[in-house]
């Protein structure tokens, strides 16, 4: 029988990411048993603790559910590091530390004396992670980035979208979880070769960087047929063409047709289902799926290359079927012949709906002290001995100070204290009662 343990175990992250893709990093290593202190200071708080308070919420710094999402697991340490005694307590943690993590753009870190070199001196197996929006290296290194422009920095926004559109983008920001996730096996990686070595690394990621795995296919097109990914190139969108000379043509992998987004029964901006049939043995099968109709027995669409000729048709037939059903209908349907077929799916639907995420248990409840019993997003991995898992809710801002102060430095009650009078772990002109979000994310 195998017996779960935690992967990290007694490795402390000293944590100064804020936002999604750095937060993305930590909460993953947080999931897997590290211990991580969120570095954090009241006045310029991660702005995640602004955003998608729940409908009846009182806006505040600790009830924010994206923040409360991002965070879980970690603990909050509150500090002014612009003070002398603020940086020399985070020297001291540096030195009780495994990993540091930071996704500020290139150059703050060095400013406050804690570039790499400096890390070292400090502590010289220290891991340190950044996540920037084009590293710290180049004529460009001093970009700033989100996750939607670092996207289209890298050439994503502009094949998406539809046939003759403007690119549509892709949504929420991806890069940010890619660049986050990028991070945390990155750290993981870093570990295993500190293990074997007793060396610690410098992990310089690239936000727009960390894109180029999701447009390989277009550079391959691109470097090994020379041909561009210009939108007006490919006016077709996702579907399959003809070359001139008749041959199916696609460079983007198995060829389909149909192959689109049907609408469905409902009015709903998301009731649509998605439809792949890829050679011909599915194309009876598809026929035998939606009654044998008459119009799926006509010739023009017996083989591949007579449906990709006649796709505009094709396309009408088959959502006057799928409009009267409801997008899981379809995909029931459908899936029952073994043909690919998938619901688009919202958040709601996501959440209450979707069975094989629910199997898996993707989805946890956790316990916050203002919010009550929550569910929050899981860690997508599955391990036979340390699979990850959340281990608390995100923190109250400062909740941990005394165990911060108290059990890592071994602070005194009365040298806290004296600290404290000075504004070293809170504003002295900020209630720490109460208190509401300064301004609105958006």
């Amino acid at each position: 029988m195998n017996i779960q343990h935690d992967l990290l175990t007694g490795i402390r992250v000293l944590d100064f990411t804020w936002s999604v893709s750095g937060s993305t990093t930590t909460r993953i290593l947080a999931s897997m048993g590290a211990e991580v202190i969120k570095v954090e200071w009241p006045k310029t708080p991660d702005m995640m603790r602004f955003s998608m308070y729940a409908k009846d919420d009182e806006p505040g710094l600790d009830n924010g559910a994206f923040f409360n999402s991002l965070n879980v697991g970690k603990r909050s340490f509150t500090v002014n590091i612009k003070s002398a005694e603020g940086m020399n307590i985070i020297k001291e943690l540096i030195r009780k530390s495994d990993i540091i993590t930071e996704n500020f753009s290139a150059g703050v870190f060095e400013k406050w004396g804690l570039d790499y070199e400096s890390l070292k001196e400090i502590n010289e197996g220290i891991i340190y992670m950044s996540i920037s929006g084009l590293g710290h290296t180049g004529r460009q290194k001093n970009y700033g980035t989100w996750g939607p422009t670092a996207a289209a920095l890298s050439g994503m926004t502009y094949i998406s979208g539809l046939p003759e559109t403007h690119p549509s983008g892709w949504g929420y920001s991806i890069l940010d979880i890619v660049a986050g996730y990028t991070g945390a096996y990155s750290v993981l990686t870093a570990l295993f070769h500190k293990n074997r070595t007793g060396e610690g690394q410098y992990i310089d990621i690239s936000q727009v960087e960390t894109a180029l795995p999701l447009v390989g296919t277009n550079l391959l097109d691109f470097f090994v047929n020379g041909r561009s990914s210009n939108r007006p190139d490919f006016p077709t969108g996702n579907r399959s063409t003809l070359s001139t000379n008749g041959n199916i043509s696609d460079f983007r992998g198995a060829i389909a047709c149909p192959q689109n987004t049907y609408r469905c029964a409902g009015d709903g901006p998301n009731d649509y289902c998605v439809i792949a049939i890829y050679n011909d043995d599915e194309w009876e099968r598809f026929k035998e799926a939606i009654g044998q109709p008459e119009w799926a027995r006509d010739s023009k669409f017996s083989d591949l290359q007579g449906r990709i000729q006649h796709q505009d048709e094709l396309d009408w037939h088959i959502e006057e079927f799928t409009s009267k059903l409801t997008k899981y209908e379809v995909m029931e349907t459908l899936q029952k012949y073994d043909l690919v077929a998938a619901a688009v799916q919202q958040n709601e639907d996501i959440v209450e709906f979707d069975p094989q995420l629910s199997f898996r248990g993707l989805f946890e409840t956790v316990q916050h002290p203002l919010l009550g019993e929550r569910l929050v997003e899981g860690v997508p991995i599955k391990m036979s001995q340390s699979s990850p898992s959340i281990r608390k809710s995100a923190p109250l801002m400062g909740e941990d100070n005394d165990f911060v102060l108290k059990e890592i430095l071994g602070y005194s009650d009365e040298e806290i204290e004296l600290l404290d009078t000075q504004g070293v772990f809170w504003p002295l002109d900020m209630p720490k009662e109460s208190f509401k979000a300064v301004r609105p994310l958006w």
